[in-house]
């Protein structure tokens, strides 16, 4: 019986991750499948999520083992994916990216991102500026890693957001005041960064408190089940204390921002495309010449070569026969594996 039982969830655990994207569409709503796969990613957000992979890939092996599972080679310069951001999210094709929130939508309308979380993975440099791209960000989550710097001032930019997880990281600064003008931001945590400190500008998420239950003094979010919310305080230098407003108030807070567009990050983007472009070609050139090798040495092996006499009477191959020869045979296996070739006359 246990050897029985055994047998069963290994075949279990070798057949489900092959079954359920053929189930899952079934269990869905009807219609719901067929609207998630019709659908597309919104155009800014693909090149958002090509900036940031440009911006952040060549700091550290880290960043580069982060970002390079994401399918970006799949995108073209009209800022569509064959591997889509926003699709089926059960494919988990972009790992860290979820698109959530949009399930009911028409599929005429594009996708979003709305979630990064790329928690202890031990990412270096500067919090990645790209990201203010995706404007319907309403999380954002590099906790536990090495990042160090300022917070970056345009991410006031980003006014969907609800949570910044940048908790036991290295930054350092005080909070911006722009960052006031995050209306809908409940959480932000740089908990465990030593040297971020300061008081907390108008606006932002007051100390954190209980929320929901018998002793939390408001409702807890929908968004989370974390029953703590606010501004962390532990492991770092802010006091709690709130600063003095803004002179002018948020009008004139808000015209010291500066919000980037994908304009922004042409480099960055089009160095991709041109890259891409560039390894095409080159992979296309080397594939040329293999194929003029393979029908060049097909054509030796129809017609092969005479020897020819030398001074003392003895019969050689001229002209490297025989190594043409040894690669004609290599030659004819690769095209019979790949469905022929045309031989050279």
């Amino acid at each position: 019986m246990a050897l029985r039982t055994w047998a069963c969830q290994a075949a279990a655990a070798v057949l489900l991750p092959l079954l359920l994207p053929l189930l899952l569409p079934g269990l869905l709503p009807p219609g719901l499948s067929g609207r998630m796969a019709e659908a597309r990613t919104l155009e800014r957000d693909v090149f958002a999520l090509i900036a940031l992979h440009q911006e952040v890939r060549d700091r550290s092996p880290e960043w580069r083992g982060a970002v390079d599972k994401w399918p970006v080679h799949t995108c073209n310069i009209n800022g569509t994916c064959a591997v889509d951001p926003c699709g089926n999210e059960w494919d988990h094709g972009w790992e860290a990216i979820s698109c959530r929130y949009q399930q009911n939508w028409p599929a005429d309308i594009p996708r979003v991102v709305t979630n990064i979380h790329l928690p202890k993975r031990n990412l270096i440099g500067t919090p990645p500026r790209s990201v203010v791209l995706l404007a319907n960000l309403t999380e954002l989550d590099m906790d536990t890693n090495q990042l160090t710097g300022p917070l970056p001032v345009d991410w006031a930019c980003l006014r969907n957001l609800l949570e910044i997880d940048f908790s036991n990281n290295r930054l350092s600064g005080t909070i911006p005041p722009q960052w006031g003008l995050l209306d809908e931001l409940v959480e932000m945590e740089f908990d465990g960064n030593p040297g971020v400190r300061g008081c907390l500008p108008p606006g932002v998420p007051p100390v954190e408190r209980l929320c929901g239950g018998l002793f939390g003094s408001i409702p807890c979010p929908t968004f989370t089940t974390d029953r703590v919310i606010g501004t962390a305080m532990s492991g770092n230098q802010i006091t709690g204390q709130s600063c003095p407003p803004y002179p002018g108030g948020d009008a004139a807070l808000a015209a010291t921002l500066s919000c980037p567009v994908v304009a922004d990050f042409r480099r960055l983007i089009v160095g991709f495309f041109d890259k891409q472009a560039t390894e095409q070609a080159a992979s296309q050139t080397q594939q040329a010449r293999a194929d003029a090798i393979q029908m060049q040495a097909q054509g030796v092996v129809e017609r092969p070569v005479a020897p020819e006499a030398n001074s003392d009477g003895a019969g050689v191959l001229v002209g490297g026969v025989l190594p043409q020869r040894v690669a004609a045979a290599q030659g004819a296996a690769e095209a019979t594996a790949s469905g022929g070739g045309v031989p050279r006359r």
